[in-house]
């Protein structure tokens, strides 16, 4: 009975398939709905403990952030002039973002079923506790202060009025009393504190005894007052803040954090509970799912196997009769209008095939028999290739074997060598072919194979099929090609060339011939391999032999002469230094010596580092009067012509102060800018030698500093009132003295620059002259100059450094600049030197001699 197209597809394995597979589909889509809201809970519980422990992690930097302030902030003059810090911005900043996590978590659906909203408020009161107790901290520290700030900076003014008061005082009391006061900011014993008051009191007693003037005695008993008042605000607000056996708001702070601690812990020990619940009910649901799934499909396995099983089994009887019977007769018919049975008839067509195709395959058989033949006859041609050790003759022998195997019009090995592919080889009539490519010309196709390393095979290189090659040239043009092969010759070490095979038919080649071929070609790259590392070190050999002997007679030839050039050459060398190192020990000896400078200063130093053995750069010291002269200069060049020009600079420096009654710097540079051009006749020879140069001149009766520099600055490093340094800078005319004469640029006449030594507000602590030898030098992480600003920021920080201090920090830190890598650019000269200090009537006790003693600062 024929059934109709609807029925036979309705009763096929097809349709009962679709079915199973949509009720399977069925049950996993409920599994994975209530797996996805089951998944879902459980993602929120995991976003809620990963913010609890971003939250918990806000709180360990909240904790660091206060350590810090504790430890470095308090003790830092920029917290208490600003009012401003960073670590505490931060833990606010910090805080406010805690909060805003906290108001997400009382939004949170997941949060609100898992009743941790009564904890949430512990937690949000616990850090509001933090903040006010933090505040308090803040506010108490910046009241007691640090140094010169708050209680403690008001303390110390007290006690500084007394101690510079100009009265006869027992300093060692004095001293007694700052022990007393730094033992116990150290210390924190309340023992130090009565020990104060009692030398408090002795010193109100020796002031009763030793101060006879009535507003005095007031004055310094009042200071003490405040002073002892200060301490004993101090000591109050100590207590305050808390420290090491005493409780205060530090132990307030670390207290509220170990609660918020705590609070956060519990908080996340219930969410994870019901994050455990959630994930337990959802191991239930999937083993459930999972054995509904198998049950489901074991029904319909059961199914289809009784039903697709004996018809299967029967058709597989049939098949191995067929194969017993060598494919004759028919195979067993199933009736039924399944694919199954479309199955038996479709066999039983096949075998009606293959009946009449045995001739075919028998033929086939037969080839296959050749093609083993001359894979065996391609082994033996193989071995014959590996036994030769020259390029040329594995070439010759490769074409020999494929000629036997394979009928082609060219055989081309392309071997590469200095960027160029080296082509050798024959045509089938036995020409031999040679020629050269570059590797850069990638219109050939042999260039185009080496380069990318892929087999390129076209079947109909000159027809009208569309290929990817036509547009590339073959290895050789004049000869038809319409079947092309190129292999990439390639080795495990790298790329050594190609092979291309070319026949003028098309279709030449068969998959089979193109194997064999890929098969002999693991045998000529081994073989070419090895003979190109031959002829390679052969050829190595020989040319490092040729270039040896070669050499070796040019140095016999030439060591004879260069030994005696040699000889000559140390013996000038030798007479030359002798003779500037003479020059040498003449320029120093011009030179004043340090005692003397320092002498006629209160202190001073000289950092004096030629480039070479001699220098340009100079310095002079003279006295005349009331008046002090100190040169600093600069000479055209360095070395032998700059000490020349030193000497010059020197010694007419030194005739115009002796034979004139009083020269200013200015007079002094326009003078010696006249005679250097004369000495020099520089009008006349057009010679451009000079010196850039900075004179001072100290009055020391007016206590006055005048100055003026041609291309030099003067450094004064000042102090007001207050004790705050700052560094001016004197400059100086933007011309030298003698040299190049612009014609457009007239020589102008040097200007003084007058100082006054004894102004309270600006009194000078260091002065400094220098050339540009120090700020010109390269150096540093990028091979930079030096440059003024920093050069000016380190005489700030080294004014108030002993001399021989401050010379060895300079010294230093040009070491350092220079890095050992980078070699000295320019001769270098600083020189620096501090004034007699301002007499005052009485007798006074700096803070700074007081504070080293104590070791305060």
């Amino acid at each position: 009975m024929k059934l109709s197209p609807q029925k036979r597809q309705a009763k096929s394995i097809k349709t009962r398939l679709v079915w199973s597979f949509a009720t399977n589909l069925l049950i996993i889509s409920v599994v994975f709905f209530v797996y996805a809201y089951i998944k879902n809970t459980t993602t929120n519980a995991e976003k809620v403990v990963t913010d609890l422990a971003a939250v918990s992690n806000k709180i360990q930097k909240i904790k660091a952030g206060q350590q810090s302030f504790l430890l470095t902030e308090t003790i830092n003059p920029t917290f208490y002039e600003t009012k401003k810090n960073k670590y505490i911005e931060k833990n606010k900043q910090l805080i406010v973002e805690i909060n805003e996590q906290i108001d997400q978590f009382y939004v949170n659906e997941y949060v609100k079923r898992a009743n941790v909203i009564v904890p949430l408020r512990n937690l949000e009161k616990s850090i509001a506790l933090y903040h006010t107790t933090l505040d308090s901290l803040v506010a108490v520290q910046l009241k007691r202060g640090f140094k010169s700030y708050g209680v403690e900076g008001d303390m110390r003014r007290s006690v500084y009025s007394v101690m510079n008061s100009g009265y006869d005082l027992d300093q060692v009391k004095i001293l007694s009393l700052r022990r007393h006061e730094k033992d116990y900011i150290l210390r924190k014993d309340q023992t130090y504190a009565n020990k104060l008051s009692k030398v408090i009191e002795r010193l109100k007693l020796d002031i009763d005894r030793t101060v006879s003037d009535k507003y005095g005695r007031v004055y310094l008993k009042g200071a003490l007052d405040n002073y002892e008042e200060y301490f004993q605000r101090l000591v109050t607000l100590d207590a305050e803040l808390g420290y090491f056996g005493h409780a205060g708001i530090k132990d307030n702070l670390n207290v509220s954090l170990n609660i918020i601690e705590k609070d956060i812990t519990k908080i996340s020990e219930v969410v994870k509970e019901y994050e455990r619940y959630w994930q337990s009910i959802n191991i239930v649901i999937l083993f459930v799912s999972a054995f509904s799934i198998i049950l489901v499909n074991a029904i319909l396995l059961y199914y289809l196997l009784n039903r697709l099983g004996k018809p299967i089994n029967e058709l597989s009887k049939s098949i191995h009769k067929i194969v017993e019977d060598k494919f004759q007769g028919k195979i067993y018919t199933i009736k039924t209008q399944d694919e199954i049975g479309a199955l038996s008839r479709d066999f039983n067509y096949v075998l009606e095939k293959m009946n009449e195709r045995s001739e075919e395959i028998i033929q086939q058989k037969e080839e296959l028999a050749t093609t083993y033949e001359k894979i065996d006859t391609i082994r033996q041609i193989g071995n014959k290739i590996s036994n030769h050790t020259s390029v040329s003759e594995i070439i010759e022998e490769f074409n020999r074997a494929l000629s036997n195997v394979l009928d082609f019009s060219l055989f081309m090995v392309g071997i590469v060598h200095e960027d160029q592919m080296h082509y050798q080889g024959y045509d089938k009539e036995g020409k031999y072919y040679e020629l050269k490519r570059s590797l850069l010309d990638n219109t050939h196709l042999g260039v185009t194979c080496f380069n990318a390393q892929e087999a390129i095979i076209c079947e109909d290189f000159l027809g009208s099929t569309p290929n990817p090659y036509k547009h590339l040239l073959p290895v050789i043009t004049h000869k038809k090609a319409a079947s092309l092969i190129y292999l990439p010759l390639t080795t495990p070490t790298g790329k050594i060339g190609v092979l291309a095979i070319h026949n003028d038919r098309p279709n030449a080649y068969s998959d089979v011939e193109i194997n064999m071929l890929g098969s002999i070609v693991v045998y000529a790259v081994s073989a070419l391999q090895t003979a190109m590392n031959y002829e390679d070190m052969e050829t190595q050999v020989l040319k490092k032999t040729e270039q040896i002997n070669r050499h070796r007679d040019e140095l016999m030839s030439s060591n004879l002469l260069l030994q005696g050039t040699l000889e000559e050459l140390e013996k000038k060398n030798a007479q030359q230094t002798s003779s500037i190192q003479y020059a040498k020990r003449i320029q120093q000896a011009l030179l004043p010596n340090i005692s003397l400078i320092r002498s006629k200063f209160h202190d001073a130093f000289v950092f004096y580092r030629p480039k070479d053995i001699v220098s340009g750069d100079f310095y002079w010291l003279e006295t005349k009067g009331d008046y002090t002269y100190l040169a600093v200069a600069d000479c055209t060049g360095h070395g032998v012509p700059g000490a020349f020009m030193s000497i010059l600079g020197r010694e007419i420096l030194s005739s115009l102060i002796n034979s004139k009654e009083h020269l200013s710097p200015a007079q002094l540079l326009d003078e010696l800018n006249v005679r250097i051009r004369v000495a020099l006749q520089q009008e006349r020879m057009n010679n451009k030698d000079g010196m850039d140069i900075g004179i001072c001149v100290i009055n020391k009766r007016k206590r006055e500093l005048t100055y003026a520099g041609a291309h030099h600055p003067l450094y004064l490093v000042k102090k007001d009132a207050l004790g705050n340094q700052e560094i001016d800078v004197v400059k100086g005319e933007r011309q030298s003295i003698g040299g190049h004469v612009f014609k457009k640029k007239q020589y102008q006449p040097f200007t003084n620059h007058v100082i006054r030594l004894d102004d309270p507000n600006a009194q000078v602590e260091s002065v400094y002259m220098c050339t540009d030898g120090y700020q010109d030098q390269f150096g540093g992480e990028n091979g930079q100059k030096f440059y003024k600003k920093n050069m000016r920021q380190l005489f700030l920080d080294v004014a108030q450094k002993p001399m021989f201090e401050q010379k060895s920090i300079i010294a230093m830190t040009i070491n350092e600049w220079m890095q050992e890598t980078e070699k000295q650019t320019d001769d270098i000269l600083v020189i620096g030197f501090k004034l007699p200090p301002v007499q005052y009537v009485g007798k006074t006790l700096e803070d700074k001699s007081v504070e080293d003693m104590l070791g305060l600062m």
